[in-house]
């Protein structure tokens, strides 16, 4: 353990560096923040700054190890959080689920004979479209 202090005493820029990007894309890895695609250039880029970081630590053993540990720090971390979710969430129960089998009152036309606007409505306008054509059309006619 101390020769693995010593090689973390002995890091340079480029290594941190290298430390930062690993855990950066191993994050991004195990996410579904940057969907398929993202995730798998996520790994490859995770992988070789480990190989970079491990390659550039002398005696290299001690580079495999430190990521080794950073590997575990970061799912000891994650069970952390997941068990603390699971202890403080608050979760509707089902059967307060309500579904209508009829519209309610106030999603009636107006008095002055406007229909309500369509579910599919976009927010804002379509870029280089002038406003009557920017906005979607109710598809039921």
């Amino acid at each position: 353990m101390s020769a693995v202090s010593s090689s973390l005493d002995a890091m340079g820029m480029e290594q941190y560096l290298l430390a930062f990007l690993f855990l950066f894309t191993y994050a991004f890895a195990l996410s579904d923040f940057t969907g398929a695609r993202g995730r798998l250039y996520a790994v490859l880029a995770a992988l070789a700054s480990a190989i970079a970081f491990a390659a550039r630590t002398d005696p290299w053993e001690n580079g495999v190890l430190v990521v080794a540990f950073a590997l575990v720090a970061m799912g000891l971390f994650s069970a952390v959080v997941w068990g603390t979710w699971v202890l403080l969430e608050r979760r509707a129960a089902p059967a307060r689920i309500v579904t209508l089998r009829h519209a309610p009152e106030w999603s009636a036309p107006a008095q002055s004979g406007h229909a309500p606007l369509p579910l599919l409505a976009p927010a804002v306008a379509v870029p280089g479209r002038s406003g009557a054509d920017a906005r979607l059309r109710d598809p039921r006619g």
